[in-house]
């Protein structure tokens, strides 16, 4: 197949806070701005996420039931490990690392500035992991 990698873009209220989360408190990397700096794409590691202040007035899917955007750790102990590092920087927790009732992930949620709910999960199951784009280390 042709493809070589994903963006996934998200509607934003305000380009400079959404920035200030996912460089400062996520710490991805910012790789690319559009149209005068109100698109922003970041590197996952794997893909790219890009959010957009649009000024149209469309709405945010986040909230409790909106969007979750999800980031797969190595191990439990990743998922711990950035728990502990998002806390210190202030995140907002949503809810901290536990084992999920209905998925089976070990995972932890943070809330970005415009109600997304981010994860940062271990799937537990061998067999369902995610490997696609990883380059060997």
């Amino acid at each position: 197949m042709a493809i070589e990698n994903s963006v996934a873009f998200f509607p934003c209220r305000d380009i400079q806070e959404t920035d200030a989360f996912y460089r400062g408190i996520v710490g991805l990397r910012k790789v690319q701005e559009q149209s005068g700096g109100i698109c922003r794409i970041y590197d996952t590691g794997y893909g790219y996420w890009g959010f957009c202040q649009y000024g149209d007035g469309r709405p945010i899917p986040g909230g409790p039931t909106g969007v979750c955007l999800s980031l797969n750790c190595r191990d439990e102990q990743d998922v711990d490990r950035l728990y502990e590092e998002m806390k210190a920087k202030g995140a907002p927790i949503a809810s901290p690392p536990q084992k999920q009732a209905n998925f089976p992930v070990y995972a932890f949620f943070l809330w970005d500035p415009n109600g997304y709910r981010v994860e940062f999960q271990r799937i537990l199951l061998e067999d369902q992991q995610l490997t696609g784009g990883r380059k060997e280390r």
